[in-house]
């Protein structure tokens, strides 16, 4: 049976330079606890992005559309064994996630443009199903490859969940998911990309903490800003 997740929450992001994010870093950790995969340091997550024949996604991010989507392959410390074929759609502030777990061969198949890969999971996945009609119908494949690395906080009451992303880099010429010979260009070096999520509302203790730090909300995409090289040529 094919294993889902999802989540729906509401997404405040803010690239904050490198020392003051250090000083929010050690106010979290008196907070709340680090997730239990980088309690000794940072984990990298490594993303695929897939968009269409005439990169909708792309040019919608960049409009400011208010309803849009990524669909994306992910793996955590180059570990295989947790691929998510993830849909991620935003409305406003608020963002849904469905992820489904799948296996390395047909994670790899996927980024062939087999979405044949896919049908083995329609019976137990609505995601499958989604992401298999976004994928076929806009002509999807995979466009650049986004790396970064991340430490994540949780707090239990609504859902919380903040993360600071550094070192942010990417290949668009490279996309094998698992490839260990991956030649990434910087995209951020001397900023650092914060991410509050929670469903409900923000602990006022959170609020408080980081109002101390006069952060300005943004709209950051680590996916647009990865394909550079498409985007000076195009545009």
């Amino acid at each position: 049976m094919a294993k889902e997740l999802r989540s729906l929450r509401k997404e405040i992001k803010y690239v904050v330079p490198f020392a003051k994010a250090l000083e929010i870093r050690d106010q979290l950790d008196r907070l709340l606890q680090r997730d239990s995969h980088c309690v000794d340091g940072p984990y990298v997550v490594r993303s695929l992005y897939f968009d269409s024949v005439n990169n909708i996604d792309f040019a919608q991010k960049l409009a400011g559309v208010m309803d849009r989507k990524k669909v994306r392959l992910r793996i955590y410390d180059g570990d295989a064994s947790l691929c998510k074929l993830e849909i991620k759609q935003k409305t406003d502030d608020r963002q849904q996630k469905l992820s489904l777990i799948v296996s390395e061969t047909d994670a790899a198949e996927i980024s062939r443009g087999n979405l044949k890969a896919l049908r083995k999971y329609f019976n137990s996945s609505e995601t499958a199903l989604k992401a298999y009609g976004i994928m076929a119908q806009g002509q999807y494949r995979p466009v650049v490859q986004v790396a970064y690395d991340r430490l994540a906080y949780r707090y239990p009451m609504y859902d919380t969940r903040i993360t600071l992303d550094s070192s942010v880099r990417a290949s668009e010429s490279n996309m094998d998911l698992f490839s260990s010979e991956i030649r990434y260009t910087p995209v951020m070096r001397e900023n650092v990309v914060l991410e509050v999520k929670y469903s409900g509302k923000m602990m006022g203790f959170l609020s408080a903490m980081l109002s101390q730090f006069h952060l300005t909300q943004g709209t950051y995409s680590k996916y647009c800003a990865g394909r550079q090289a498409y985007y000076d040529f195009n545009y």
